[in-house]
């Protein structure tokens, strides 16, 4: 049970947490906003540490993978914001949802061998993928909230990219210096990277007090959806979590379609279906 609530808290505040930076990233540019959002999760991180009694492990070789993690997350938030702020939130959330298949893609390539449920699960996100990229485009005459552009659908592929990378360099620091740890080295080296960032596009490092409590809500529901995830991983039934949570994406997607009214057509419907449920299938091993 507590496995299961744990899940739907993660994707319930990521999914938010996503959608929310529709908004925010267009205000504010996807930079500063997921700098204001990394500073909240990384404040959060270590106070979960601090009061979790987590040991931390001095591991040289783990900590520069933690880091490694880190700017790969960083990297993936900020394409999925400015991802998310092009939008169609239908069309890029489903392809960055896609990750699971690049990282056992990636997993095959080091020998690991998947089962015969791994191997269909795969092909149906890489299809669900290539449906939701083929019908973004709409040709002229459709209703253009249909489609995405070039830009954009290169953005979203980046995203994805960088999402099966840092679950690759996650899955290799983990054993080493545990999951805790993993995550809050990684907030700060992302946290850093984002700054660099800021300081080389000669960016304002202040947020307007009018965003300051829309982008405080969202760095906490960011947060709170990963120290779910990380509670629900140290609970009798990881996979349990693990699969709900792989629902984020469903849950910015609808939120896309009650809330802007975007366009999402039958075949995309089943596209998102589809990715999601094998999302879930490799989440769950």
């Amino acid at each position: 049970m507590n496995a299961a609530l744990f899940g739907l808290a993660a994707a319930l505040g990521l999914g938010v947490a996503d959608f929310m930076s529709r908004f925010s990233a267009r205000a504010l540019g996807a930079p500063l906003t997921y700098g204001a959002v990394l500073l909240i999760g990384t404040v959060g991180t270590s106070l979960w540490v601090l009061f979790s009694s987590t040991p931390l492990i001095w591991s040289p070789l783990g900590c520069a993978v933690a880091a490694v993690h880190g700017l790969f997350v960083a990297l993936m938030c900020m394409l999925l914001y400015t991802g998310l702020a092009r939008g169609p939130i239908a069309v890029v959330a489903p392809i960055v949802a896609a990750h699971p298949a690049l990282v056992l893609a990636a997993n095959v390539v080091m020998g690991v061998r998947p089962s015969a449920a791994q191997w269909v699960a795969m092909t149906v996100i890489v299809v669900g993928g290539i449906v939701i990229a083929a019908t973004a485009a709409p040709e002229d005459g459709d209703d253009k909230k249909a489609g995405a552009d070039r830009t954009t659908l290169l953005i979203a592929c980046g995203a994805c990219l960088a999402y099966a990378s840092l679950v690759i360099t996650g899955q290799a620091a983990v054993p080493l210096i545990g999951e805790a740890e993993t995550m809050w080295i990684g907030r700060w080296s992302g946290l850093v990277f984002v700054v660099l960032i800021l300081i080389y596009q000669r960016a304002t490092l202040k947020i307007p007090s009018e965003w300051l409590p829309y982008v405080g809500l969202q760095g906490a529901l960011d947060s709170l959806g990963y120290l779910a995830f990380l509670a629900g991983a140290a609970t009798v039934a990881p996979h349990v979590t693990m699969v709900i949570a792989s629902a984020f994406s469903v849950v910015t997607v609808l939120l896309a379609r009650l809330i802007l009214h975007e366009v999402v057509s039958p075949t995309q419907w089943t596209a998102i279906v589809l990715i999601a449920m094998g999302t879930a299938v490799l989440s769950s091993s």
